[in-house]
């Protein structure tokens, strides 16, 4: 019993070594409590101290060590993502400023002057971030302001009145006022200056200076679409005040430009021949529109397209745009994001109402029944979309079906049967009982041919030939031996203006921003190298493009354009087949680009603004 409590005691007094103990002399004998006391009277009455850390492998050994670390980790790990946890749902990521992007382009910049820029797709690429005017495209192809605070229209739809910004600066500091806009549109009205734009502006009677910041502009009829020509950018005064129209192209200005627009002008390289390599623009600081995030844009220039693809392939650009879809598999590479562009643009086969053939509107009809849009469709992909409509973007409420039986019952109550054993209609008159006991006979189609011929004519384009290899096929099915012609894209079209001689012509008709079809179905276009490639003349087409121009509101444009589509579809003067679209490549660091509906090609960087590289947090 003894033992067992000398043993109970021994432990207590190990356990609690800071209690002093009764028993025996304390005078010379040593406890442990005096150790104690005496350790703790000679410590620092300070709290720990973490440069001592580095001494605790002097204290724990081995697996006590190992397992003191792992714990401190796993407690640092759960302390922060439990903090992560808890904060995340109060934070979110924005887009920051920062970053450069570096695009291709093909070709090379000449004249870098919104006056000029129409003749060169680099120039006008460049313009679209180095100027602004009055108003810009917005995402649905619909002008909004861009310099202009306010604007109004006279009753009569024959003025238009726009009050500029206050805050709107040149690149160079300077203002921009009400002169630099007259300035502007005076020059494009001046034929000594030569601007391509000229034409689009001859409804334009005078631009009128009312104070510093307001503007008229007086027309001779209304024109609803004024606004979209107004997007035009604004040059500056002190800049180009004194220069004159026969040498305005040569200024040193036109590779060196001063506009208002989110980015300037920082540097351009040039290689020994004096060839301009690459082009560097930085955010403009002053900018009073929404401030872009990325602060550089560099543009290098390339003589054709499998170099600037060879480029975005070996890391040397990060962006290449109007990429055709069936060349993205081989360019794109693990970094590389892909966007869609779309433009006014339709693949058209246009009929030639002369032709002998197909002056019959019921010949047309039944081609048109052939086709089938959805093999069209499987046939271009999902990245464009078919047609059926003289403009591209009103979409089509239902795809065509091909109906053959249907196309093969309207030929045959045309006179045009498969003999036995043949698979080319040949005509043969039907005839037709009259009231009295003879038969009347239609008159045969003023057809050099009693066989069903059609030829198709079209340009050496890959996805054209495409298109016209499906009407073949299809219009055979009907009983039409059909030819296809190949030639140059020039020279077809020169072919085309002077001769008019081809029965269906397949053409990629691209549209101005305005979407202005009347150059191809107004029944003035037909002759003088005019554009009307159907040579239809239809009264009630030409009465429907008279509503277009008298058109004052933008409701009434869009009813206006709805009834012209439907007179031309009536008169059924051409197959609306495709919308094309391309692909944007770019970098996966570049973030914001979404598909992309655009007026014309440059438009694609008036949404820049919203892209950005960098990012930061912020709380919500």
């Amino acid at each position: 019993m003894s033992n067992w409590l000398s043993t109970v005691r021994t432990w207590w007094q190990r356990l609690f070594f800071w209690q002093q103990t009764k028993t025996g002399s304390e005078e010379f004998q040593p406890h442990a409590h005096h150790d104690h006391a005496l350790v703790l009277a000679a410590k620092e009455p300070t709290a720990t101290n973490w440069r001592k850390v580095r001494f605790l492998h002097h204290v724990l050994k081995g697996r006590e060590l190992r397992l003191f670390w792992a714990s401190f980790v796993v407690m640092v790990t759960a302390l922060g993502a439990g903090s992560a946890l808890l904060i995340r749902p109060h934070v979110m990521r924005v887009p920051a400023h920062g970053g450069t992007i570096t695009e291709a382009l093909i070709g090379s910049p000449r004249l870098i002057n919104p006056l000029y820029a129409p003749l060169n797709d680099v120039d006008r690429d460049l313009c679209a971030l180095i100027y602004s005017g009055l108003f810009r495209v917005n995402t649905n192809l619909e002008p909004e302001p861009d310099l202009v605070q306010t604007y109004r229209w006279s009753e009569d739809g024959k003025m238009l009145e726009v009050s500029l910004r206050k805050d709107a600066r040149f690149h160079d500091g300077v203002p921009v006022t009400a002169d630099d806009v007259i300035f502007t549109y005076q020059r494009v009205l001046d034929p000594s200056w030569r601007s391509p734009l000229t034409n689009g502006f001859k409804g334009l009677q005078q631009v009128i200076r009312v104070d510093e910041s307001t503007i008229q502009f007086q027309l001779e009829a209304p024109n609803p679409t004024l606004l979209m020509e107004l997007t035009l950018g604004i040059l500056p005064t002190h800049v180009w005040e004194g220069t004159q129209g026969a040498t305005a192209a040569l200024a040193e200005a036109n590779l060196k430009p001063i506009g208002s627009g989110p980015y300037r002008l920082e540097s351009l390289k040039r290689d020994a021949k004096g060839n301009v390599l690459s082009f560097t623009l930085t955010r403009f600081s002053q900018y009073y529109g929404h401030a872009p995030y990325i602060d550089t844009w560099q543009f290098r220039f390339y003589g054709d397209r499998p170099q600037a693809h060879e480029a975005l392939q070996t890391n040397q650009v990060d962006a290449v745009a109007f990429v055709p879809w069936k060349d993205v598999g081989e360019i794109k590479h693990g970094n590389t994001q892909s966007s869609t562009l779309e433009l006014p643009q339709e693949t058209i086969a246009f009929f030639n109402i002369k032709d002998t053939l197909l002056k019959d509107v019921r010949i047309r009809q039944a081609l048109n029944m052939a086709i089938d849009r959805r093999e069209l469709q499987e046939l271009i992909g999902s990245n464009a979309k078919v047609a059926s409509s003289p403009f591209p973007f009103l979409e089509a409420t239902s795809i065509q079906v091909g109906d053959l039986d249907g196309a093969r019952v309207l030929l045959n109550s045309l006179g045009w049967h498969l003999p036995t054993n043949g698979s080319v209609r040949i005509y043969e008159p039907p005839t037709v009982a009259t009231r009295g006991t003879t038969t009347a006979t239609p008159p045969k189609p003023a057809t050099s041919s009693t066989e069903f011929v059609i030829t198709i004519d079209l340009p050496d384009q890959a996805d054209l030939v495409k298109v016209a290899e499906l009407l073949k096929r299809r219009w055979s099915l009907i009983g039409a031996r059909v030819e296809m012609r190949v030639h140059p894209a020039s020279d077809l079209l020169r072919q085309a203006l002077d001769k008019r001689d081809y029965q269906v012509l397949v053409w990629n008709v691209l549209l101005p921003p305005t979407q202005d079809i009347s150059p191809f179905w107004a029944s003035t276009q037909i002759t003088n190298q005019g554009l009307n490639l159907a040579n239809l003349a239809d009264r009630d087409v030409d009465r429907a493009l008279e509503g277009i121009q008298s058109a004052t509101t933008t409701p009434a444009l869009e009813s206006a354009r709805q009834t012209l589509s439907q007179a031309i579809l009536k008169q059924t003067p051409a197959l609306f087949l495709l919308r094309p679209a391309y692909a944007y490549l770019l970098s996966r660091d570049v973030k914001g680009v979404q598909p992309m509906r655009l007026s014309r090609p440059s438009d694609r960087l008036l949404q820049a603004n919203t892209w950005y590289i960098e990012t930061d947090w912020k709380w919500r």
